[in-house]
């Protein structure tokens, strides 16, 4: 027995080690942890409680009827206006027009779904961007996609 003492020590001592681990995280969790998953379930209480910062599907129609009609007619018309303009409520809220919507007319951001990546379906419309401007004789600039291609509708 002389010889096991040094086994019981760490027996001990990796139990008590354990016990401190429950305890801790008994007290530090909160309650709701781990009710519906591997979150804090009192979160989705908070973040629906948040004021909604986009609009539904329609909500840019309202005030700006010609451009959803060229949008509506073309080939962004499945694309909601907030992924190109940001959230409704930089431009609206309350039913009133607090700033002007943001606008970014730069290859930059129609990079960012036409621009050719290996992941992205054959059929979806891609281009190397610098290819593209120098096929059709122009100069790269910010703006360069928006001298041919309406926004819209860029197929007009």
């Amino acid at each position: 027995m002389e010889h096991a003492k040094h086994i019981i020590r760490a027996v001990l001592l990796l139990a008590s080690a354990a016990v401190a681990f429950v305890l801790v995280r008994h007290f530090l969790y909160p309650v709701s942890f781990g009710k519906y998953g591997h979150y804090r379930f009192d979160s989705v209480a908070e973040y629906a409680s948040l004021p909604a910062r986009h609009g539904a599907p329609g909500a840019c129609t309202a005030c700006h009827e010609e451009e959803s009609q060229v949008k509506a007619g073309g080939k962004h018309a499945s694309v909601s206006c907030e992924v190109c303009h940001g959230p409704l409520d930089l431009h609206v809220q309350a039913d009133a027009r607090v700033a002007a919507m943001p606008v970014q007319r730069s290859l930059t951001q129609c990079g960012l779904c036409h621009q050719r990546q290996p992941a992205r379906p054959q059929d979806f419309p891609q281009v190397v961007l610098a290819d593209h401007v120098r096929e059709r004789g122009a100069e790269m600039s910010e703006a360069i996609c928006l001298e041919c291609h309406n926004a819209h509708n860029p197929s007009e």
